[in-house]
């Protein structure tokens, strides 16, 4: 009887020793499972939005290389080291900030078809005209740039309606300077110009538009010609479609113009004295010519007779 017991009790223990040993060994087997889902991996996480287009080389300079864990890492992630594949690609959508760089959001950039409507906010439009490269800043003007548009009237000169001396007459009546002149007898103004609009934006010139985010040109200012498609709203189209293409003259503007109302020229101004002819007005700038720092001129009342209003040529 004893000796049974004495075999019952080994038996207990071996099945004893036998469970704990694989229970111990399970748990060992979780803990590193556990162990080795936790260990860092290194990923490329954006820090900054990247915009759609933009080229891998240039992405790369607003990411960062981060540890996380393994259990999270996507599937299709790209390793810091692993970088090459992206040459040559550009990014197939906007990638936000913290996104990490998985492939997929890089593709080659005949893959991306964007329209140029794309470049229209809501409620503007494109409208184009064709403006000689002369009376367009000398082609100098770029995509993105502000201008004034004025247009010129060939047909409301300052003689139009009047009879021009002969040949020879000598005019007489108003003294300006040492001779004695009559201005009506001149027409120096025979297109008179009278401002648009104001502050309008070029989206393109010919096949270039402006920059998007995220992409750079080595280009230099240099002259374009071409077709100069704006935006603007849509009566503000409707004005600019009805003026006559070869009558338009633009102007650049600073970055801190500031739009104010710019009176039409009249008949009486345009007959009197030229600005050279009226002491303190012989420049646009002042006594003095132009200095650096000073504002730009403004407009204010150019109606005044006889002669311009020196102080409103220079903006006083």
């Amino acid at each position: 009887m004893g000796s049974r017991r004495t075999l019952i009790l080994i038996a207990a223990i071996a099945v004893g020793a036998f469970a704990g040993i694989a229970l111990l060994s399970y748990i060992r087997g979780v803990e590193n499972g556990v162990y080795q889902d936790a260990q860092p991996v290194q990923v490329l996480i954006a820090t900054a939005d990247i915009p759609q287009g933009t080229p891998a080389s240039d992405a790369l300079r607003m990411v960062q290389v981060k540890d996380i864990p393994l259990e999270i890492r996507p599937t299709s992630y790209i390793p810091a080291d692993g970088t090459d594949e992206l040459a040559g690609l550009v990014a197939s959508s906007d990638i936000p900030r913290n996104q990490i760089i998985i492939r997929g959001l890089f593709v080659d950039p005949t893959v991306i078809q964007q329209s140029f409507k794309d470049q229209i906010p809501s409620g503007q439009v494109a409208v184009s005209v064709s403006v000689a490269q002369v009376r367009a800043v000398g082609g100098y003007l770029q995509p993105g740039d502000e201008v004034n548009i004025m247009v010129n009237d060939n047909a409301a000169g300052c003689g139009a309606g009047t009879t021009q001396g002969a040949a020879g007459d000598v005019p007489t009546t108003t003294v300006v300077g040492p001779q004695s002149v009559d201005p009506t007898d001149y027409c120096s103004y025979v297109q008179p110009a009278r401002y648009i609009f104001q502050r309008v934006q070029i989206l393109a010139i010919g096949d270039r538009q402006a920059l998007q985010p995220g992409q750079t040109s080595d280009t230099g200012i240099v002259p374009m010609s071409g077709t100069i498609t704006f935006m603007v709203p849509n009566a503000a189209a409707q004005i600019i479609a009805s003026l006559d293409p070869s009558m338009i003259y633009l102007t650049l503007l600073p970055e801190d113009y500031q739009a104010e109302p710019l009176p039409a020229l009249t008949k009486k101004l345009l007959e009197g004295p030229t600005p050279a002819e009226t002491a303190g007005c012989l420049t646009p700038y002042g006594t003095d010519g132009y200095v650096a720092g000073d504002t730009g001129a403004t407009a204010s009342d150019l109606t005044a007779a006889p002669g311009f209003s020196c102080s409103a040529i220079r903006g006083e």
